[in-house]
């Protein structure tokens, strides 16, 4: 199993940079990959309601590398594979570019497949780092459909890509360097780059690392710079962001706060920070891009608020985004199944995976976070009401107004995942009454929120901002981590 492992993890890569001498072997090798990822996943326990024994290889000494896949990483793996073959469906020739694209998407599936399994701090960082720069080049590179202008008549969006690719690989480097300067207070002090000395680490080493991880995996206001990156994007590379690249830093921020007591304390805190600010700026977001893109900060939230939990719910939400990102960009008839699986799964409606994700997660916590969560759960509702509410888009992005064979594959891969929702362990009285409520309360008012004028922008998304943003969030959480170190957290 070590050999399939460091095979499994060095391929992407591998075919990424040979499918530059064989470019035809592009599109199938990116499929390929895909599926190989989804069998590994399934065979490491990857899919709801399976356990498999974690795995873990000491590649080096202490000084190196670690690999750990374990239930939440099984469970992302396998939202990488879903999301990865089901985007490859769409970059076929009515693209233009879409074989470089296939390259990159090779190395951004690699590169997040590294970090959810990496268990060392160096490793986790040099994974990060790789993947800022595919998803950058994803951001930016030129993309086309049949129909589009091209490049030339297209100048001002895609300036606008450009800077905001750039805007967001000045923001990972900082995140980045925050996150090295941590691990090297690490190192110094324990002599090790293994999480299990993050046990020792002082507050400021946790403070920088934990900030690091929070703006690349966009949690509370350090995901200042998510809603622009996601509404600028192409609708295909926005399904690729938001079904695994952010979760990326999340999952990293779940394995240290496992090594770190102080961490895991502080953890309850900002996972309801996250979930209360996206889903107040989400209610004011007047267009369903903005909306949804909020919504992801606010579902960053759930994501690490049960640790033990967190690869199932990211499983959930990587597989609804994309179908609601997609949904809202096409106009033929296959948008309506699209928008219902993605926005049933996300408010929790039983017999969907989201409910049974959201069910054990807030199963799990103290009673305060519970409930804030469920108020939460409401707006989410409210948000799914307005996304299917929303009138079809008519922007050039817009991918066809055919039905094309690949959004229907697209839809069986996503839209089937989010039915494999039965654990029985979810279907308690408590549960089911807890999403009734909030589906209850949630549509109706998502109707009557529909009725009010919104102008929205009103939340500044400028590169100050989003630098400005990380400034203040690691002063507070190293006030945080502090107090959690010396003392007791109320």
């Amino acid at each position: 199993m070590t050999e399939l492992t460091l095979v499994w993890v060095a391929l992407p890569f591998l075919l990424a940079f040979t499918t530059y001498l064989m470019p035809a072997l592009t599109r199938p090798s990116l499929v390929g990959m895909a599926a190989l990822t989804v069998a590994y996943a399934v065979q490491q326990g990857g899919l709801p309601g399976t356990t498999a024994a974690p795995l873990e290889l000491q590649l080096l000494d202490h000084f190196g590398v670690t690999l750990r896949i374990d239930a939440n990483g099984a469970a992302m793996l396998l939202a990488h594979g879903l999301v990865t073959l089901g985007v490859a469906l769409y970059l076929d020739r009515r693209f233009a570019g879409s074989r470089f694209l296939a390259m990159q998407l090779l190395i951004v599936h690699g590169s997040a497949n590294a970090v959810v399994i990496s268990a060392d701090l160096i490793s986790v960082y040099v994974s990060l780092e790789v993947l800022s720069i595919g998803v950058f080049l994803l951001l930016t590179y030129g993309r086309r459909a049949e129909g589009q202008p091209t490049v030339e008549e297209n100048a001002p969006h895609r300036d606008r890509q450009l800077w905001v690719g750039l805007r967001y690989l000045f923001m990972s480097n900082v995140a980045m360097l925050f996150y090295l300067m941590g691990a090297i207070l690490v190192y110094v002090r324990t002599g090790s780059l293994a999480m299990s000395s993050l046990t020792m680490a002082d507050p400021t080493a946790l403070a920088l690392i934990a900030v690091g991880l929070l703006a690349k995996g966009a949690i509370f206001v350090a995901g200042l710079w998510l809603p622009l990156t996601y509404v600028t994007a192409d609708p295909v590379v926005a399904a690729v962001l938001s079904g695994f690249t952010t979760k990326a830093g999340a999952m990293a921020l779940v394995r240290c706060s496992e090594a770190s007591p102080v961490l895991a304390q502080g953890l309850p805190y900002l996972s309801a920070g996250s979930a209360v600010f996206g889903i107040l700026l989400a209610l004011m977001a007047s267009t369903p891009q903005h909306l949804l893109a909020w919504s992801s900060v606010s579902q960053m939230g759930f994501v690490i608020a049960a640790p033990q939990w967190a690869g199932l719910y990211g499983l959930a939400h990587g597989l609804a985004k994309p179908l609601l990102f997609v949904g809202t960009s096409v106009s033929h008839r296959w948008r309506w199944p699209m928008l219902l699986l993605g926005s049933a799964s996300l408010a929790g409606v039983p017999g969907s995976l989201g409910y049974a994700a959201k069910a054990l997660s807030l199963s799990a916590l103290d009673p305060w976070h519970e409930w804030l969560l469920v108020g939460v759960t409401v707006g989410t509702t409210c948000l799914g009401v307005r996304v299917l509410r929303a009138p079809v888009s008519r922007m050039k992005g817009a991918t066809t107004s055919a039905t094309p064979w690949q959004d229907k594959v697209a839809l069986v891969l996503w839209g089937g995942g989010l039915l494999w929702g039965w654990l029985p362990a979810a279907y308690g009285a408590d549960n089911l009454l807890k999403a009734l409520l909030s589906l209850g309360v949630g549509i109706p008012l998502g109707w009557f929120w529909e009725r009010i004028p919104l102008k929205g922008g009103s939340v500044n998304e400028g590169l100050e901002a989003v630098v400005g943003g990380l400034s203040i969030v690691l002063v507070l959480v190293w006030a945080l981590l502090a107090v959690g170190n010396y003392g007791t957290l109320p």
